[in-house]
């Protein structure tokens, strides 16, 4: 028998404060934790010269939360105008050696139709960045969002002010002065805000959507029973997206979940298709309880899906047609996230495809435990940040919890001979 080494995932976790977004430092700790590097960042925005003296004692009462809630990782945080120069100072900075970071982790943006399209600019911008640095990409995203940082009564670890007394009854806020620019907050606050920690009485009572935010911000902590992993493996990008789920059903918390694995193919070659991913399997020693061979994946999609499309892309097309062209051309350099009529026609393939995707995920996958899918590229520079983040959304919409990702073509899966 024949060994190949290969790098584990080591991830650079775009968490804010480590507390803000629970199910996503969780579901990360679940599949690196003894076996790879997980490091926790948080990119803040400040308009005032920091006080390091704060800077140290918040970064050792973070790090100590992590501690205490036995996540082996560490915390750092960068001092940036935006989310993406700071991803890029983490992404060439962290880790030394063999203890790199090699894939970003970050949250969804759920809030990004609400917000400003130049945060959606900068967001999707962050992802090519990763992938021009060599790093893998996963996007977690939880139907409700991740973000709990604005939710009463949770773990006060990052505020440098101290604890209102606890006989107090009144309502007493402490927000903290920097900003959260990670993006996947349910509410309304977009990441030019503040990202306010809030200490109040906990038994103020909660709204029914913070209720079940969180509720579904600590699902990863607890065992997951029976249930399926379902894997999506659209495209080959080195194993990544069939080593998580193997990584986590190792686990006592997955260990009654089966693995599904899904791949395109063609309907007069389904057995054998079937076999052969069965094969590749079986030599990467990964145990797996079905193979579908989804034949109709590139059939057309169903009008009414069609139609939610285009109406959610409406808002950011361009419409050059319908103006001169010098002023839609200075439209698009004041705004290129802008989708133009020629793009929507070259791209119209791919995103009937997402659409067709989205239709086969409801249908095969509505009750998996989880989701691990490939993420579908944008080539940089050619397709809008607008377009990218429709695709994006249309495929992950009404479903399960929903892990997008793109390795680095590096071959992260061990071949037994």
């Amino acid at each position: 028998m024949f060994e190949f080494p290969v790098p584990r995932p080591q991830c650079l976790v775009m968490t804010g404060y480590p507390n803000s977004r629970p199910a996503l430092i969780q579901l990360v700790n679940s599949f690196t934790k003894n076996v790879g590097l997980m490091v926790c960042a948080h990119v803040r925005t400040v308009t005032r010269r920091p006080n390091l003296k704060e800077l140290s004692q918040e970064h050792v009462r973070c790090q100590r939360w992590l501690n205490k809630k036995r996540i082996k990782a560490f915390y750092t945080h960068v001092f940036a105008d935006n989310l993406r120069h700071g991803a890029q100072f983490l992404m060439q900075a962290v880790g030394l050696g063999r203890l790199k970071p090699n894939t970003l982790v970050m949250g969804f943006k759920n809030n990004w139709s609400d917000g400003d399209m130049r945060e959606v600019e900068i967001y999707i911008n962050t992802i090519h960045d990763a992938f021009d640095l060599q790093f893998g990409v996963a996007i977690l995203r939880l139907q409700d969002g991740l973000d709990i940082s604005h939710i009463p009564g949770q773990d006060e670890l990052v505020s440098s002010h101290e604890k209102p007394p606890v006989e107090s009854k009144e309502m007493v806020v402490t927000v903290s002065l920097s900003k959260d620019p990670e993006f996947d907050c349910p509410s309304k606050i977009t990441s030019n805000q503040s990202s306010p920690l809030i200490m109040i009485d906990s038994k103020s009572p909660l709204s029914l959507t913070d209720q079940r935010l969180l509720e579904n911000s600590q699902q990863f902590k607890k065992k997951q029973g029976k249930g399926t992993i379902d894997v999506w493996w659209l495209f080959d990008d080195g194993g990544l997206t069939l080593l998580i789920p193997f990584l986590l059903t190792n686990r006592n918390k997955w260990g009654d979940c089966r693995i599904r694995v899904f791949i395109g193919g063609k309907i007069n070659r389904i057995d054998h298709d079937r076999r052969a991913m069965a094969t590749l399997l079986s030599r990467f020693r990964i145990d797996f309880s079905d193979i579908h061979v989804l034949g109709d994946i590139n059939t057309k999609p169903k009008k009414h899906s069609k139609l939610s499309f285009k109406e959610l892309i409406e808002p950011y097309r361009l419409k050059e047609d319908d103006m001169e062209q010098e002023a839609a051309e200075r439209q698009k350099a004041q705004e290129p996230w802008r989708i133009t009529d020629n793009e929507l026609e070259l791209y119209r393939a791919k995103s009937n495809r997402q659409i067709r995707l989205n239709e086969l995920l409801k249908e095969h996958s509505s009750m998996a435990k989880l989701i691990v899918m490939s993420m579908p590229l944008a080539r940089k520079g050619t397709v809008s940040s607008a377009l990218y983040m429709c695709w994006l959304e249309t495929l992950s919409k009404e479903l399960p919890p929903l892990l997008l990702v793109r390795g680095n073509h590096q071959s992260v899966l061990t071949f037994y001979s």
